[in-house]
């Protein structure tokens, strides 16, 4: 299995080889869809997720220089009137793909100087914005917009803005009164994004790694392990891993995570049974669960690694019917699930989850279409449509690099994961 996926990594990096083919191949039906009635862009060039960054880090991967160079001389270009709007978008998005990129330490390096301090002031921003907020919000705090996302590339850089970052994610620890209730600091106002249904009008607690709690824990841990440390990071890393194996759900299987709790279920917990997230990585046990394993990692406690292996086995074990995924993407797709699964893998040796690890990239393998641009199609849900998609979270980028880390059988050699807070 390992070579047919080798196989379909060459052939996806092939057809995502040329910026303007990947931009033609891309628009070739359109350049927006229709979302709700307004329309929403299938190519967005200061976009990490889909625009000429995520190309880059594939072949920085593969360890084609010049074809990587290619795709970041577009991407500066697409970026250079943009302002950081997280790790994903904007200036972030460039920042995140050069420093991947960057393999020696004279790679890129006046251009990651500068960007490192647009980088900062921003994580000083939404420090500033976080300690004058309370509830908090996803933008504020989570991986694909906020400090999580941005605090994990000034760690990378060993940027002192980091410890600015990681000082105010550990405040998140302390609860605070909302609405009569004392609720945990990581509790998220009601905004557009939040109020997901009625019933949310006073917010919720998110547990996906992409947009939750999750991704504050998962970088103070991964911060902890690399001997970056402020005052309270362990009390702060111990009481969101605690809260997370408090607040497992539980079925035949085994336990899982919701997505999201409003108040009242935060009041009384038996007043409904909320379903399992989709087997995911942006919200789900595959990234909730690693954030906890890394909790475990970094203080030593190996309860709370089993807790996290635990769920993932009990998701494998769930029927694929309940899994909720209906693409190939990182993600929220069988890739995501893929790469997620094989970091579980490699991390506790479990045979269970490395037999997992083979079904999955079979899947994929089999999956491969040859006569669609990027090899899979993308499932716009919100739009009911199908895309050829290129990019990192919802394309052939994110296909191709959690194929080609599993064919390697190691973590990437670029860390390209910790962009998405898997390590």
């Amino acid at each position: 299995m390992t070579s047919s996926a080798a196989e379909v990594v060459a052939e996806l990096a092939a057809r995502l080889s040329d910026p303007d083919a990947v931009h033609a191949a891309t628009t070739a039906h359109g350049t927006h869809v229709d979302v709700a009635g307004s329309p929403s862009p299938v190519w967005e060039p200061t976009s990490l997720s889909r625009g000429h960054a995520a190309p880059a880090l594939l072949h920085a991967e593969l360890g084609d220089k010049e074809k990587a160079h290619r795709f970041l001389a577009r991407a500066a270009e697409d970026t250079k009137t943009q302002q950081p709007r997280g790790a994903f978008e904007g200036l972030g998005a460039l920042a995140s793909a050069v420093r991947v990129a960057a393999r020696q330490p004279e790679d890129y390096a006046a251009m990651l100087t500068r960007l490192d301090e647009h980088m900062a002031v921003h994580a000083r921003w939404l420090v500033g914005v976080q300690r004058a907020n309370r509830p908090t919000a996803p933008s504020v705090i989570d991986v694909v917009q906020g400090l999580s996302g941005v605090g994990r590339y000034l760690l990378h850089r060993g940027h002192e803005a980091a410890r600015e970052v990681l000082s105010c994610l550990t405040e998140l620890a302390g609860d605070f009164t909302w609405r009569g209730v004392e609720v945990p600091g990581w509790w998220y106002d009601c905004t557009p994004t939040t109020m997901i249904r009625p019933g949310y009008e006073d917010g919720q607690v998110n547990f996906g790694l992409a947009h939750g709690f999750p991704g504050p824990l998962a970088l103070l841990a991964v911060a902890w392990r690399l001997g970056v440390r402020v005052p309270g990071q362990d009390e702060a890393i111990q009481r969101m891993a605690e809260w997370l194996v408090l607040w497992r759900e539980q079925d035949t299987a085994g336990s899982y995570w919701t997505a999201h709790i409003p108040l009242s279920y935060y009041l009384d917990r038996d007043s409904l049974v909320p379903p399992p997230a989709r087997a995911a990585w942006c919200y789900g046990t595959p990234g909730t669960a690693r954030a906890l394993l890394l909790a475990g990692r970094a203080l030593d406690r190996t309860d709370l690694v089993e807790s996290a292996a635990e769920a993932m086995r009990a998701m494998l074990a769930r029927p694929e019917r309940q899994w909720g995924i209906t693409d190939h993407s990182l993600c929220h797709g069988w890739a995501g699930l893929l790469h997620t699964v094989c970091r579980f893998a490699w991390d506790t040796s479990d045979p269970e989850l490395a037999k997992a690890a083979d079904d999955l990239a079979q899947r994929l393998v089999r999956d491969f279409t040859p006569e669609v641009p990027f090899g899979y199609r993308y499932w716009q849900a919100a739009a009911e449509v199908h895309l050829d998609m290129p990019g990192l979270l919802e394309g052939g980028v994110g296909i191709a690099l959690a194929l080609n880390a599993y064919a390697n059988g190691r973590p990437p050699t670029t860390e390209w994961d910790t962009i998405l807070l898997l390590d």
